[in-house]
């Protein structure tokens, strides 16, 4: 059940560094979509993202993150983008 969402200031970046995150809440799941293509052309994310469903009352692991969501992000950077999605 996600209860708490983060925030935070724009900083200056690069377009190859963003990505596209989005965290849905169902009756018997949640749900998070990423894409490693962020910014405001994402495009269809229905289509492009990939998904990860969580039962609801289960956890997710980083790894959980990292193998589902995470193939397209450089490997020096999925362990703490899977942090921050988890």
């Amino acid at each position: 059940q996600l209860t708490h969402f983060l925030v935070e200031p724009f900083v200056p970046h690069e377009q190859s560094e963003e990505y596209y995150v989005c965290m849905q809440s169902h009756r018997y799941k949640d749900e998070i979509f990423f894409y490693h293509e962020g910014g405001i052309d994402v495009g269809d994310v229905d289509v492009k993202a990939a998904r990860l469903a969580i039962p609801t009352g289960c956890s997710v692991t980083a790894d959980m993150l990292r193998c589902e969501l995470l193939g397209q992000v450089p490997p020096v950077k999925q362990p703490v983008l899977a942090q921050w999605i988890k």
